[in-house]
């Protein structure tokens, strides 16, 4: 943080003095070290709830022979041993104190130092920091040397923006956040931190700009980079340690010993109440759980298999009877034995005269003019009597 002016007096101070926290920041408080009393008569800025800010000068004084502080700055910006909470766990930091932060839901009540930075990095910035972190969900004090610009009526507004994590650069056409204008000589701006800015993601870096219209003409002065994120979450005080000693000895045969206990138990309901039937194979119903029958016999298979080890045991003693010159006998008909197909099976059909012959039943030659009877086979055999004689 830049150095602040301090009251020459503070020197004469130097050893004897006492640092305590003050409650109440106009009542005296007394200071033990040069720093303390440097940052003690560092004047400061209060926002009441109207948001009307008002500036504070202290006073070096001597109560009772004790050197005194009057009106002194308030410890959260003084201070560089300070505790708070987070998730109901009580810290302690040491460094530099946070960003100041306003009040949430009010009109940005609260206090801050008075900025004085007229020459220095950055100019004329001082809060926040380079590289601070400022967390969602709250509000911070963005401050400036209100005495660095000579125009009583000069205005400014901040500009954040984001950059780019790819290539670095400012990305000007979409900006994180951009306030009102204020006077410049107020030299403070109280800017919320919305989970908009985060797009998404865990963080984001944004670079800070100062606009200010001067006498009509447009000033900018660049600002510090910070980073926006959200606030982390309450942190374990050291992790677990394995168990060692008699806790082993009694924890491990104890999760083994129900480990194999559950195996055993499933194994058995299993064996007792588990059956799996096979409904509808080769149109039956088989009963798998049926004991003392093979699968081939209950699926039907075991007649097969009967015929198929008998067939090759006749044919390898049909082997064996060739090896030895004998002929095997077969129960079927010799196919030299079988009738042809041909005049030899017909018999006494094969001599049938096969020219045409017809009957006349009629008058004609040779019959002795004898008329038929109507009898068929009488006038068949008296033509056959008439022909022999």
């Amino acid at each position: 943080m830049y150095k602040l002016t301090s009251m020459a007096a503070a020197s004469l101070l130097l050893a004897a003095v006492h640092a305590i926290p003050n409650p109440n920041p106009h009542q005296p408080r007394a200071t033990d070290a040069a720093d303390d009393v440097d940052a003690a008569l560092e004047p400061w800025v209060t926002v009441n709830d109207d948001g009307k800010p008002s500036t504070v000068t202290p006073v070096l004084s001597t109560i009772s022979g004790t050197p005194t502080v009057i009106s002194g700055a308030p410890h959260d910006i003084t201070a560089t041993v300070f505790t708070y909470t987070s998730y109901g766990k009580v810290i302690t930091s040491t460094g530099a104190a946070p960003g100041p932060t306003a009040a949430a839901g009010s009109n940005g009540t609260g206090v801050f130092g008075v900025c004085q930075n007229k020459d220095g990095e950055f100019a004329p910035w001082c809060r926040p920091e380079v590289n601070s972190t400022l967390y969602v969900g709250t509000t911070y004090y963005f401050t400036w040397d209100p005495t660095y610009f000579s125009s009583p009526n000069a205005t400014l507004q901040i500009i954040g923006n984001h950059i780019n994590k790819t290539n670095g650069e400012l990305e000007t056409e979409s900006p994180a956040f951009t306030s009102d204008y204020t006077m410049a000589r107020f030299g403070y701006l109280s800017i919320p931190i919305k989970s908009e800015h985060l797009r998404g993601q865990g963080s984001q870096n944004i670079s800070l700009s100062l606009i200010g219209v001067v006498k009509g003409e447009r000033v900018e002065r660049p600002g510090p980079q910070i980073k926006v994120t959200t606030r982390p979450g309450p942190v374990a005080d050291a992790h677990h340690k394995a168990p060692v000693g008699a806790a082993v000895y009694i924890a491990i045969p104890t999760v083994f010993g129900f480990i194999i206990a559950c195996v055993i138990g499933t194994c058995i309901y299993n064996r007792h109440h588990r059956r799996i039937e096979l409904k509808s194979v080769m149109g039956r119903n088989y009963n798998v759980s049926k004991k003392g029958r093979s699968v081939r016999s209950r699926l039907g298979l075991g007649g097969r298999k009967k015929r198929a080890k008998a067939n090759e045991r006749i044919q390898l003693m049909e082997r064996e009877i060739h090896a030895e010159g004998g002929e095997v006998y077969r129960d079927l008909p010799d196919p030299a034995d079988r009738p042809r197909r041909d005049s030899d099976a017909l018999g006494s059909l094969a001599g049938t005269p096969t020219e045409d012959r017809r009957m006349d039943f009629g008058t004609g030659e040779g019959r002795n003019n004898n008329q038929a009877t109507g009898n068929a086979f009488r006038d068949e055999l008296r033509r056959q009597d008439n022909e022999r004689s």
